[in-house]
């Protein structure tokens, strides 16, 4: 998807956050916003991926002040994300219904998107997790939860794109089911610091590898995908991929630009209009939608 107007708005209001995060010193924010502005101008047009100049915005940050300003945050958010995680194991072990099982999980990893992990001192009761959960259920504006559990029947792997730190835990869930119907899973992280999304750091920290069957990078700092940036590996295995499972809006925003080679199920919250006015569904919906190759009869 390309940008639209509200786009610049949020790229700039996020590059300012992070330059608070990354520095205090006045001179220097001053310095990277007037390059940001800068770049914006420069690059920001209607041809415009949100997802590609939102990287070339996060790493002007990171080069002009030296630092990753969401290291310490994505280090809490995978904090609090595990303190939660044997409630919401609970949550789907109830269940003796398989089914029902790959429900409640599919919906933890879509509530994932939209908890707010890197709020200082927050914690959850298992009841407000049921809350949740529900409140998913209530949202999910599309529901192809059921399709994607039968495409999972027909397939030896999956390939497992994830999205911020923090949700990277709640993901394990959905990987440990999906691994119970047969395929393996390869989960992915991004190959360096971009936003607050998942690296090896993360992957390694929350024990990813206790639950994928594989744990690789994208072999760049990038968000989304991004087949320009990503390591040569990484693009192998991504157009090999017999099913892929898309988490967050970075990686819809970067895979609707060209067409998927292989069922692609997204799962997030359309935290914003133009994603959410793009997959044709109210702002702060749930979806778990599956995009086809073209010649999909």
């Amino acid at each position: 998807m390309k940008v639209t107007l509200e786009c610049a708005h949020c790229l700039l209001e996020r590059a300012i956050n992070q330059v608070k995060l990354a520095t205090d010193d006045p001179d220097l924010r001053m310095r990277v916003v007037e390059a940001i502005t800068q770049f914006l101008g420069e690059n920001f047009n209607g041809d415009a991926v949100p997802s590609h100049i939102g990287t070339d915005r996060d790493l002007l940050v990171q080069e002009m002040t030296g630092n990753d300003p969401y290291e310490e945050l994505k280090h809490e958010s995978n904090e609090m994300a595990l303190g939660i995680l044997p409630e919401l194991q609970k949550l789907v072990d109830e269940h003796e219904d398989p089914i029902m099982r790959f429900r409640t999980a599919t919906l933890i990893t879509a509530a994932a998107n939209a908890i707010e992990f890197d709020v200082s001192g927050r914690e959850f009761s298992l009841d407000e997790l049921r809350l949740i959960i529900d409140n998913v259920e209530t949202d999910l504006a599309i529901d192809q939860v059921e399709e994607f559990m039968t495409f999972l029947g027909d397939v030896k792997e999956v390939l497992f794109l994830h999205d911020n730190a923090g949700e990277v835990v709640l993901d394990m869930i959905l990987i440990r089911e999906i691994r119970r119907i047969g395929p393996k899973v390869i989960a992915v992280v991004k190959g360096g610091p971009i936003l607050n999304d998942a690296t090896m750091v993360d992957a390694e920290e929350v024990g990813l590898s206790n639950y994928a069957d594989e744990v690789r990078d994208t072999g760049a700092a990038a968000i989304g995908v991004n087949l320009e940036r990503n390591s040569e590996e990484f693009k192998k295995l991504f157009s090999s991929a017999e099913l892929i499972v898309a988490k967050g809006m970075g990686n819809f925003e970067s895979l609707t630009e060209f067409d998927p080679s292989c069922p692609t199920i997204h799962i997030m919250r359309t935290k914003c209009n133009p994603v959410a006015e793009h997959v044709g569904v109210p702002r702060n919906k749930n979806v778990v939608l599956i995009r086809m190759p073209p010649d999909t009869d």
